[in-house]
């Protein structure tokens, strides 16, 4: 007489068309209704949606303990069945809602630039804005008339897709921030410690293969089966260049848009700092992904261990990579060679940070560095060596 199941599908397939339009919609209407020069009205518009990241959070993660409760056999709560909520896209699209909350209170008290809150906003813009393009074509809606609670949860990610779409779009409106190629760099390494984070919390917490953190659905629904862990090999590139199209399209609209000019004028910079900061972002990004995949391959099957807090460790080396590229940015900037004298404290700092990063190259960057002091002495040797010849030349001249 009536039949569930394919009322269900038929739902399904409703909302797999009106929601993206839905969502759009909304993005579309926040834009526009949210228009104002106000520092107030923005520090007030920001703080009220950092706040609903942190309840949205809170109230997900109180329904994920609620049903791993209502499905573990014992009605006891589980570890085990609490990190399926970790799993997958949820996790990254989680984390990506931290990293939008802090950006957002940061932002919202700073009155100067934060390099984390820039580093965040960067993240948001290249990977949270294009995997809210890409869940907007596959919003899987769970409709189950038993486990009710996963309505709750079905709301909070269609929420969650709002957000990701909205908050890079909104710090881009009122300028603080800027899309650069330059910057793309970054959103790499958001996308490697939040990748490193996720594969840690699932092998501690999930028994069961690491895979299971870093399968690709868009691959399984295209037909696309490969083994773990060649598959990292495939998805995460595949992601990384849909994320860099969309940085691109975005770069140029917002330059089209706000009609932002090409600065021409050249301001002189150090160039050792302005080379060694080149491949120190080159390492932040692939250094982390390669290390998380190795990481991978010889851990198979760790079922629930505390190994897989080792995959923190290429989340500690891109993190620091970070830092030592600001660091040495902020050397290229200043052009002071004074930084090169024996026992600067920013020497020291960028050649501490950058040793942790990764060994060898703060090994190479110490080094770098010694050598660049020995040769900045030696040139002024010459050059005094020249003054006091000029000044024997003028004394001849003079008798």
């Amino acid at each position: 007489m009536f039949n569930l199941e394919y009322s269900r599908i038929s739902i399904s397939l409703l909302l797999k068309i009106l929601l993206p339009i839905g969502i759009v919609s909304v993005v579309l209407c926040l834009y526009f209704a949210l228009f104002s020069n106000s520092d107030k009205a923005k520090k007030i518009t920001k703080i009220i949606m950092a706040s609903l990241i942190a309840l949205l959070l809170l109230i997900r993660l109180c329904f994920w303990i609620v049903r791993a409760v209502h499905l573990s056999n014992s009605y006891s709560f589980s570890f085990f069945l609490l990190s399926l909520g970790i799993n997958g896209d949820y996790a990254v699209t989680t984390l990506l809602m931290y990293v939008a909350m802090i950006a957002l209170f940061i932002s919202a008290f700073s009155k100067t630039n934060n390099n984390i809150v820039d580093f965040c906003k960067h993240t948001l813009l290249g990977i949270g804005l294009p995997l809210g393009i890409i869940q907007l074509f596959r919003i899987d809606l769970v409709i189950n008339p038993i486990d009710n609670v996963y309505h709750i949860l079905n709301i909070i990610s269609i929420l969650f897709t709002i957000l990701l779409l909205f908050v890079p779009i909104y710090f881009l409106k009122i300028g603080e921030l800027r899309p650069r190629l330059q910057k793309f760099w970054l959103a790499i390494s958001g996308y490697t410690m939040i990748a490193c984070l996720c594969m840690s919390l699932s092998i501690v917490t999930v028994n069961g293969n690491i895979a299971e953190m870093t399968y690709s659905n868009s691959l399984i629904k295209l037909g696309i089966d490969i083994d773990f862990p060649w598959h990292l090999l495939v998805s995460i590139p595949a992601f990384l260049i849909i994320c860099f199209v969309v940085y691109y399209i975005v770069t140029l609209a917002y330059k089209k848009i706000t009609h932002d000019p090409v600065t021409l004028e050249y301001k002189h910079r150090n160039e050792f700092f302005d080379l060694y900061c080149f491949a120190t972002k080159s390492l932040c990004s692939m250094q982390g992904l390669l290390v998380l995949i190795i990481l991978g391959t010889i851990t198979r099957n760790p079922i629930g261990s505390y190994f897989g807090l080792f995959c923190l460790v290429p989340l500690i080396m891109t993190m620091f990579c970070v830092w030592t590229a600001y660091e040495m940015e902020k050397q290229a900037e200043l052009d002071d060679e004074s930084v090169f004298d024996k026992g600067n404290h920013e020497a020291k700092k960028i050649i501490t940070i950058s040793l942790i990063g990764n060994l060898i190259f703060g090994l190479v960057v110490a080094k770098q560095i010694k050598n660049e002091r020995e040769t900045i002495i030696e040139r002024k040797q010459r050059e005094e060596k020249r003054k006091q010849k000029e000044i024997q030349n003028k004394k001849i001249e003079n008798q």
